[in-house]
């Protein structure tokens, strides 16, 4: 079996620098989102940064896996040479230290808004059941980063259909603020003291079988902190906590207070992005549910396929909302199942979450 330890590397150094370059950018589109957010045709907002860090993270994988197809959010079709202006700023505002990635190489000098244009494009791989792939969302929960809250940069190395590895850039995390119970032990065996710190990394190598965390931004060490599987660590539902979206239009809520009302799940805690996994992995959070609104709705990706290798690096389940079946990322850019739950608690527990979800959709 493959080791896949470059490919890790890479990944992490290529979400650094995007978590730092997003972080730094956020500021400033939040005061001027007129002309650094548009919205794309299904409505929803991108931002400059969305495009940046898109940049950064596939040249990265370029200067490394010349021959790698790559699957990410964003396309450059349409974009102003305004608009493109700004994106090549913030990349030559925010450019690497020397033991980063290379940001560069001779066939994408990024020095250019055609450069920028051409390697944003080559995010646009179909995906498939074969060979290998990268899966990026540049900002996940773009939402949340207007509004100043969570967001994440999220990688994953897909082969033959099965996430490989997945990488997840918290820039605004703060562990301290969602570890207030007084009663928690946390996979690590530590409690998050210090109230300052904040921005992580997650990663992980799924067949490991343990995830990873470190700070992400330019502060302090990096020593990875290790996660070990821990799925069978709760078996109460009374004690769990749901972790779901912040927003209404992407999830069912009222289908999802009926699964926990059902079960009696009494805590939630809402917010944006693939953050939510990484809750999830540390034990934060124990069930995350995303129970579609429409049935023609297919998740994309991108939106998951990070979060699918750290919950499976701690033993976890990530299936659709209708069935006990893995999700599968071999069918393209969307997966065809409907909804998603994601947990970290006994599988046949996670079989009543699914029970109970398949009732509240179906009737």
């Amino acid at each position: 079996m493959p080791s896949y330890q470059k490919e890790l590397e890479v990944a992490i150094k290529a979400v650094r620098r995007a978590s730092i370059l997003t972080a730094n950018v956020q500021s400033r589109v939040i005061a001027n989102k007129s002309s650094s957010t548009i919205t794309k045709s299904d409505a929803s907002p991108v931002t400059v940064a969305d495009y940046a860090a898109q940049a950064i993270v596939i040249n990265a994988l370029k200067c490394s896996f010349p021959c790698d197809e790559i699957v990410a959010e964003e396309s450059s079709d349409g974009l102003s040479d305004d608009f493109l202006n700004l994106i090549l700023n913030e990349i030559n505002e925010n450019a690497p230290k020397p033991e980063d990635v290379s940001l560069c190489n001779k066939e994408y000098p990024l020095s250019s808004t055609k450069n920028v244009a051409e390697i944003i494009n080559n995010g646009g791989s179909k995906g498939g059941s074969q060979g290998r792939f990268w899966c990026l969302d540049p900002i996940d929960g773009t939402k949340g980063f207007l509004r100043g809250q969570q967001f994440a940069v999220c990688l994953a190395l897909i082969e033959n259909g099965k996430v490989q590895l997945g990488c997840v850039g918290c820039p605004n995390l703060k562990l301290n603020d969602f570890d207030d119970d007084d009663d928690a032990t946390l996979t690590t065996g530590k409690k998050y003291e210090d109230p300052e710190k904040y921005g992580y990394i997650f990663y992980a190598i799924t067949d490991e079988e343990k995830a990873y965390y470190v700070e992400t931004l330019e502060r302090g060490n990096n020593r990875p902190q290790v996660i070990e599987p821990h799925a069978n660590a709760v078996t109460d539902f009374s004690k769990m906590i749901s972790v779901e979206g912040v927003e209404k239009t992407h999830s069912s809520h009222d289908k999802q207070d009926i699964i926990k009302s059902e079960l009696g799940i009494n805590k939630s805690v809402h917010l944006d992005s693939q953050v939510k996994y990484c809750l999830l992995a540390l034990g934060l959070g124990h069930v995350y549910l995303r129970l579609p609104i429409k049935m023609d709705f297919e998740e994309k990706i991108w939106d998951h396929a990070a979060g699918n290798a750290l919950v499976r690096a701690v033993g976890g389940c990530h299936t659709s909302s209708l069935s006990d079946e893995p999700l599968d990322f071999s069918k393209g850019r969307t997966l065809k199942t409907k909804g998603v739950i994601a947990s970290v608690i006994p599988a046949n527990l996670h079989s009543k979450i699914v029970a109970s979800a398949k009732k509240a959709i179906l009737g």
